[in-house]
């Protein structure tokens, strides 16, 4: 007797036919066989489905660490925390140990204050020395003891260049970040230069003799750890005070008056340049600068320091990343010198790898490709080749890119934010903030490599720090 499933042999052209009882067919006799063959397939499809969501996940993480990259966000909005303009400076700096550090002035004197960068709750807030005039704006970088304690270095001036350099004495603090205590105090002159590296407190002073000696300062004690005296440059180039460039790799690059030196942790020369007088120095990626200077006749002139210290002269002018990840670590960018296109070199060799003819507003580098704002739009290249992989056009300047690693985030001017598939530049969403429902009324939208969220200004001078809205947070 039949079961009441009867198995058959699909025959080409044929009906369906009875198989001979005495005799299983191939699919009962290996169903078994080929049930497994699809289980494991379905299996392994599943477990390299989840090594490539983890993979993706672990891209995200580690993307999540470049400074300047947003947290996940969408077109659904809302206020996470709000700063009052007293306290609104400390979205500028970099966070150390979780806490955003700055300085205000008020009716009860100068405060260094630090901020959760989670939360936007005040932590502390520590009254600090000053004379009036330097207290319109304040500064506070991350630095590493010799121990690898995070600590912050903050100083305090006037709004302008020309003020600054006409102070007599300024005070720089190292703070625990943490406590808001102050570990070291020092007064340096109006015209010295501050340089903070990852490990590195650095400060010039000048001579009687009109020399000028860089000093690698203890972050911890305030002790000298080195002293390097720079070279004489030329007298009467109008430079009234040292650059101090970090060249990354622990080198600092020290210039003045057409004489550069690159020095090593140790305060050692690796070598030293001659340029023409007022050179400025600008750090590019990948661990190479490039210094513009003029000479009489002869218009800008540009030379590429490279990381091996060797050096190129081109035709060229700084261009600023302002995200990058550190893929593409072979490639250089710079700007024409007309600013009509980007230009790729290598950055063992300084040759030209690539040159597109964009007018570059904004540029970020994330997993291997270039992502250009423009005048009109945005533009999607490969590191390597310069080979475009997409365009959007905006009919607007893209003066403004960040990412959130999935989209491209541009402010739109003044209140909104729009964003892009970083795929294919397809449109992803689009906000106005100024309809949001916010606890000020807005000015401005920015973006800062401080807080990985937009930041949307008030007209008030508070600062409210906006992400994706969450059943918590509306």
């Amino acid at each position: 007797m039949r079961t009441s499933m009867t198995e058959v042999d699909l025959q080409d052209g044929g009906a369906a036919t009875d198989l001979a009882p005495d005799r299983p067919s191939v699919l009962r006799r290996y169903r078994w066989w080929a049930l497994g063959l699809v289980v494991a397939i379905v299996a392994t499809a599943v477990v390299v489905q989840q090594r490539g969501d983890a993979r993706a996940a672990d891209r995200l993480a580690a993307l999540a660490q470049v400074p300047g990259v947003l947290a996940p966000l969408d077109a659904h909005v809302a206020a996470r925390w709000t700063l009052p303009a007293d306290q609104a400076s400390v979205v500028y700096g970099r966070p150390v140990a979780g806490v955003l550090l700055g300085g205000s002035s008020g009716a009860d004197g100068f405060h260094l204050q630090g901020v959760d960068s989670a939360s936007g709750r005040l932590l502390w807030r520590t009254p600090v020395d000053v004379p009036n005039d330097e207290t319109l704006w304040s500064w506070c970088r991350p630095v590493t003891s010799s121990s690898g304690t995070p600590l912050a270095v903050c100083t305090a001036g006037p709004d302008a260049p020309a003020a600054l350099i006409a102070l007599s004495s300024r005070t720089v603090w190292t703070v625990d970040p943490t406590t808001g205590t102050v570990l070291t105090s020092r007064r340096v002159r109006g015209n010295s230069t501050i340089l903070v590296t990852d490990d590195q407190l650095l400060v010039t002073s000048g001579t009687v003799d009109g020399d000028w000696d860089v000093t690698s300062v203890d972050p911890s004690d305030g002790g000298a750890r080195w002293s390097y005296r720079l070279p004489r440059g030329q007298r009467g180039t109008g430079q009234v005070q040292p650059q101090l460039l970090d060249a990354g790799s622990g080198r600092v690059l020290a210039s003045m008056a057409g004489q550069a030196s690159v020095l090593d942790r140790s305060g050692r020369a690796l070598t030293t340049l001659s340029t023409d007088p007022g050179t400025w120095w600008v750090a590019l990626r990948s661990g190479a600068q490039i210094g513009r200077g003029s000479s009489a006749g002869t218009g800008p002139r540009s030379v590429l320091l490279l990381p091996d210290l060797t050096t190129v002269p081109v035709s060229e002018q700084p261009l600023a990343v302002t995200i990058d990840d550190g893929s593409a670590p072979d490639v250089l960018l710079t700007r024409s010198e007309d600013g009509s296109a980007m230009v790729a070199r290598s950055v063992t060799t300084g040759d030209a790898l690539w040159r597109a003819a964009l007018e570059v507003q904004s540029t970020i580098v994330v997993q291997g490709s270039v992502y250009v704002g423009t005048s009109t739009g945005i533009v999607a290249l490969d590191a390597g080749t310069g080979a475009v992989r997409w365009t959007r056009d905006l009919d607007r300047p893209a003066e403004t890119l960040s990412t959130d690693g999935d989209d491209l985030v541009t402010v739109v001017p003044p209140t909104s934010l729009a964003a892009y598939s970083r795929v294919d530049g397809t449109p992803s969403w689009h906000v106005d903030l100024s309809a949001a429902d916010l606890p000020t009324q807005v000015a401005s939208v920015a973006l800062s490599t401080g807080v990985p969220h937009p930041l949307v200004w008030g007209t008030d001078g508070s600062v409210v720090v906006v992400g994706r809205a969450t059943a918590g947070t509306g």
